[in-house]
């Protein structure tokens, strides 16, 4: 079946998002390197339309900055931003974990038990840490968020989330192997007082993990 004109863009412009995204992640794009928008939309053989809509999206997200006659940056990274935004994880995932812990279902909470096992072998084998890392966040983060059946409270933390990635990213790239077993066991810790249903301390869990991550991250940029 052919695709209709807007759809075919719409399809284009989230590959480019996608492309655009990942060169900053990478550093292929440099904190407050100027985007040059008529030169990627050569390299990437389209229009500057689809260009431009992935760089609206990205600023949506704190990751360009676009500014009216002059062009599109990508946003710089600050320690002041990085605190700013752990400072508003703390809040907000702490409070998700108190509201999920007594609406998860059990099933639930079993499997992110035996995924963290999984994990935990990952990181005695030595292979793939920031990848152990990511995925563990994604498991129990992304879990708490779900069953905290806060659709407006999830997207909020998703785009700090998004934004602090970069740093996560940046901070992590040579993590040793006792960084990654701190990490674990702060989430095992997690999981065990969602297993007891105990909502204030899966709150006081949640709080203190993400600062221990603030200052793991913290001390690369000072």
């Amino acid at each position: 079946m052919k695709k209709n004109g807007p759809t075919k863009r719409k399809l284009i412009t989230e590959d480019i998002y996608t492309v655009i995204k990942d060169q900053i992640y990478s550093y292929s794009l440099s904190p407050g390197q100027k985007i040059n928008i008529d030169q990627m939309a050569r390299d990437l053989n389209v229009s500057n339309i689809p260009i431009r809509e992935a760089l609206t999206r990205l600023a949506s997200e704190g990751l360009v900055h676009i500014i009216p006659y002059k062009g599109v940056t990508v946003a710089e990274m600050s320690l002041q931003e990085l605190d700013e935004l752990y400072e508003l994880r703390i809040e907000l995932e702490g409070f998700a974990a108190r509201k999920a812990t007594l609406l998860i279902p059990e099933a639930e909470i079993n499997w992110l038990h035996e995924e963290m096992k999984q994990r935990y072998f990952s990181i005695e084998s030595c292979k793939g840490n920031l990848e152990t890392v990511m995925q563990m966040n994604v498991e129990l983060h992304g879990t708490i968020l779900k069953y905290a059946h806060n659709e407006n409270l999830r997207k909020l933390i998703e785009q700090f989330l998004q934004r602090i990635e970069r740093y996560l990213i940046y901070a992590r790239r040579d993590l040793d192997i006792e960084t990654v077993k701190k990490e674990w066991s702060e989430h095992q810790e997690i999981i065990m007082a969602l297993k007891e249903r105990n909502h204030q301390m899966a709150e006081k869990l949640m709080r203190t993990h993400i600062s221990n991550s603030h200052q793991r991250t913290r001390r690369f940029f000072l």
